[in-house]
C-alpha cells in the first residue's frame, strides 16, 4: 500500500479481493485459458485450449514458471502461458474492511462475496 492505494499484481489464478462495507471488490481477474483475450494469445503462440486448459493440461494462461509453455522466440506478453501480470490500483478508504489474497483452492469453491462474508 502506498499513497492510500493498494496495488495488486496478478499472473495466474490467485485473486485479490478488497472488502468495502461488506461488499467484495475484485482487485484482479483470474487468468483462465478460455477467456477470449487469453485464448487468442494461447492460439497465436501455436498452442490450443481444450476443456479450459492450455494444451488440455494447464488450467491457467499466465504463470511465472511452466517453462514448457514459453518460447525463446516470443516476447513474454505473447507466450502461450505469459508471466506478464495484470496490475490494478485501488484506493484504500475509511470504508475498506480488509483485503484477501487466495488461490484457486478457495475461488473454485466460493465467490469473492462469499469469502468476504465468511471472513
Amino acid at each position: 500500500m502506498a499513497d492510500g492505494m493498494v496495488y495488486c499484481s496478478n499472473a495466474g489464478d490467485a485473486r485479490g479481493v478488497l472488502c468495502e462495507k461488506g461488499r467484495a471488490i475484485d482487485l484482479s481477474r483470474d487468468h483462465k485459458p478460455d477467456l477470449p483475450s487469453e485464448r487468442s494469445r494461447v492460439l497465436a503462440a501455436g498452442h490450443f485450449v481444450e476443456d479450459g486448459r492450455v494444451d488440455g493440461i494447464i488450467a491457467i494462461s499466465r504463470a511465472l514458471g511452466d517453462w514448457e509453455y514459453k518460447s525463446q522466440n516470443l516476447e513474454p506478453s505473447k507466450m502461450a502461458v505469459s508471466g506478464n501480470p495484470d496490475i490494478s490500483k485501488t484506493p484504500i478508504t475509511k470504508d475498506t474492511d480488509f483485503i484477501v489474497c487466495a488461490c484457486d483452492g478457495i475461488w473454485d469453491c466460493m465467490t469473492s462475496q462469499q469469502v468476504c462474508d465468511f471472513v
